[in-house]
This record gives structure tokens, C-alpha cells and sequence, in this order.
């Protein structure tokens, strides 16, 4: 799927986290789907694209809430919204599907494109956690990509700690680069 992307904003081509993603989709055939930290809105015009009934996508970047509008009317792609919001700040809605890539690094980011890949103490993804069934319908699944550098043990106490179980856990190398999806549902 051709994209533009725009200066200011995480690309694609940094690395395959995003055709990783999009390769092993869940359905989403008229379903409500939430993109978080969509950056130049791949996985959301995938989503949309594919018969998301609704697609809302969000990025504390402000360049990258730009970034996707561009290319939601590129794709001429209706079913969608997308706004800055760091997290689930300005999320008010549930949804059945929740997709986020999640950074990875745990260290501080040194500026607004680096936010896509480094997250100060994890706070970003423990927030996520935090708030996710909030956000969640309830067969609602969360898929999250994240990396093997990346702290494999934080994620799956987030997991367990918040009463998710891993239904799909996936892996892969490639151009030196791991990137791994979890698909979680929730623990009644």
C-alpha cells in the first residue's frame, strides 16, 4: 500500500513492525477499530480498507495526526477519525479492536519522533495497559507489536497484572530487526 509520509513523522521504512502488523491482521469486518500512536496511518487505512466498520486513530504527535488525515483522503476513506491524544487521554469511546505498537526502549525520548520507538520507564505502556479494558468492548480483542530488545518481562506482568490472556503471540526477524505481535483478549 503506498503512503506518503511526511518530515516529522515515524516511518514505515525505519522498520516492518507496521507490514509485520497488517500481515497478520485479526478481522475487522464491521467492527470498531482504535489505532494508537497511528503515525502515517498504515495500519489504520489497512483496517479501513478492510471492512472496519469505524477507525479512529490517534498520535501525540500533532505532525502525525496531519500525516494520516492526508492519507485517509488519499484513500478517500470516510469511516474514520483521527486526533492528537497522548494514550487514551481524549479517547471516550469502546472498541472491538485496539491496535497499538508499542515503543519498545525504555529510555527517555529526545524528541516528538522519537516517542514512536522510546517510552521513559515504560509509562506509556503501563498507561495503556492501565486504562485498556476501559476502552475495550467486551469481546473486544488489543493487538500490541512490540520487540525482543524491548522488556519482554514488563510486558507480559502488564498482561497478567491486567487479566489479559494471550491468544496469538507471534515473532519474527528480519533485516536484523525482531518485531513480535500479542493478540489479548480479556479475563472475565
Amino acid at each position: 500500500m503506498a503512503i506518503t509520509v511526511f518530515p516529522g513523522v515515524w516511518s514505515p521504512a525505519y522498520d516492518w513492525s507496521g507490514e509485520f502488523v497488517i500481515s497478520n491482521f485479526p478481522n475487522v469486518v464491521d467492527k470498531r477499530v482504535l489505532e494508537m500512536g497511528c503515525g502515517s496511518g498504515l495500519i489504520s487505512i489497512h483496517a479501513a480498507l478492510n471492512g472496519a466498520k469505524w477507525v479512529e486513530s490517534v498520535d501525540i504527535n500533532p505532525k502525525a495526526v496531519e500525516n494520516t488525515l492526508f492519507n485517509f483522503n488519499r484513500y478517500k476513506i470516510n469511516n474514520c477519525a483521527v486526533y492528537e491524544s497522548d494514550g487514551f487521554t481524549n479517547i471516550s469511546e469502546k472498541f472491538d479492536v485496539i491496535v497499538f505498537n508499542a515503543p519498545y526502549h525504555g529510555c527517555k525520548p529526545n524528541d516528538i519522533l522519537e516517542y514512536a520507538v522510546a517510552d521513559n520507564n515504560y509509562v506509556t505502556l503501563k498507561s495503556f495497559f492501565h486504562n485498556l479494558k476501559k476502552h475495550l468492548t467486551e469481546n473486544g480483542i488489543a493487538v500490541i507489536s512490540f520487540a525482543e530488545s524491548g522488556d519482554l518481562t514488563l510486558l507480559r506482568e502488564l498482561i497478567n497484572k491486567y487479566q489479559f490472556k494471550i491468544i496469538k503471540e507471534l515473532s519474527e526477524w528480519k533485516n536484523d530487526y525482531n518485531c513480535m505481535i500479542f493478540e489479548l483478549e480479556q479475563i472475565f
